[in-house]
């Protein structure tokens, strides 16, 4: 064994968002600890390539049925996100030539319109040790990103209550097809849920309810900043208490963009010394993600549906007090005496703007390192946790 030698590959469609974020600080983490990692996305002007990353490019034609495949897809609900179906775009040709199946993990974060979940599960069938990150729900209900109530992911999600009649068959049909396929799949397969939460509902599922699902935290991978920057005190508001929303998509329904939509209009109507930091306004992202942590005194998430969100562990990281959704997996990442958690049947506008109006700017220091003893706890070794997962499927 101390002769074998081997690397894994992490794939994810983008380079930004939960999935995207995720792999690379995970693929950073492993490289510095001395692992052969390496992450390719598709290529993307805003990808900028990092150290021990590649691009994966796609001809006109392919750009062209992703493109139309992903608006006809956002066409079938404005409340919950759908992948029914997955160009693939990646071929096994291409991906032979990452590695020999003997010593290369294959590593899946979010492979819409890169690989479809047959060719995924095929891989694992044609010797490849095959691993996938379950940053929401898709993968096991056919194509449903969140099912917020519904069960129906735990038999076969026949006639899909979101869905119009003319397709409402299709996650059924997804699910039956990958149920034959992971039936026939190795012992070189294992899921990752980056929350217990997520974790319980996979396990829970008819897809995932016999196979290996392990929880492991996302990997933070972000330097440590500077004592003044966690412990800014109340005087640089200068009155005004600032709250976050490091949501990217300010319409989104899952992400209740509308909640914050209506908040907003009611504090400029109230003309309260409430001001909202959106991580999507093009100052902040021009002078680094960093001068959002830095300004605001509160993060707030008012998702509908959430697994582990990135963001929720960078505010802990920067001893920054969450406002928060108590779903999901983000109820288990808010400090009960720290953060403020918004019960499902109150996460609503005026509910809301009742607590924002009765806070006080960031909370005092003391506090904060309490916060974040409970937080590692919770956190683990990430890293540890992926290098074991990752010996244990491979065959040597």
């Amino acid at each position: 064994m101390s002769n074998f030698t081997w690397r894994v590959v992490h794939l994810s469609t983008g380079h930004e968002g939960g999935a995207g974020l995720a792999a690379r600080r995970l693929n950073s983490a492993l490289n510095n600890q001395g692992v052969s990692s390496t992450f390719g996305a598709l290529e993307n002007p805003r990808y900028i390539l990092g150290e021990n990353e590649f691009s994966i490019s796609r001809k006109f034609w392919q750009r062209l049925v992703s493109g139309l495949l992903t608006r006809l897809q956002r066409l079938v609900s404005d409340k919950v996100l759908f992948s029914l179906v997955s160009y693939n775009v990646y071929k096994y040709q291409q991906i032979r030539k990452l590695g020999n199946p003997e010593n290369t993990i294959l590593h899946f974060h979010n492979w819409y319109n890169l690989i479809s979940n047959k060719e995924l599960l095929r891989l694992n069938r044609k010797g490849y040790p095959v691993v996938v990150t379950l940053h929401d729900e898709r993968f096991f209900t056919g194509g449903c990103h969140y099912t917020f109530r519904c069960q129906k992911f735990k038999t076969d999600c026949h006639a899909c209550p979101e869905l119009p009649s003319v397709i409402n068959l299709l996650p059924s049909r997804n699910i039956r097809s990958t149920l034959n396929l992971l039936e026939e799949s190795n012992s070189q397969l294992a899921f990752i849920a980056p929350s217990q939460w997520l974790k319980n509902e996979a396990l829970s599922s008819l897809l995932l309810k016999n196979k290996r699902v392990v929880f492991i935290p996302n990997t933070l991978g972000i330097p440590t900043l500077s004592e003044k920057y966690i412990n800014k005190s109340s005087s640089d508001t200068k009155g005004v208490l600032k709250i976050g929303i490091a949501s990217m998509d300010k319409s989104s329904y899952i992400k209740g963009g509308d909640i914050t939509s209506e908040i907003e209009a009611e504090i400029a109507g109230r003309n309260l010394q409430i001001e909202f930091i959106y991580l999507s306004q093009i100052k902040i992202q021009e002078n680094s993600k960093s001068k959002f942590w830095d300004q605001i005194d509160y993060l707030l998430v008012a998702s509908r549906a959430e697994n582990s969100p990135n963001v929720i562990h960078e505010a802990k990281h920067f001893g920054i007090p969450v406002i928060a959704s108590d779903i999901g997996g983000i109820s288990e990442l808010l400090d009960r005496d720290y953060d403020i958690a918004i019960p499902e049947q109150d996460l609503n506008p005026i509910k809301i703007l009742e607590i924002l109006a009765g806070l006080n700017n960031r909370k005092q220091s003391e506090a904060v390192n309490a916060m974040k003893e409970s937080f590692s706890k919770y956190v683990g070794a990430s890293i540890e946790f992926h290098k074991d997962l990752y010996l244990s499927i491979l065959k040597h």
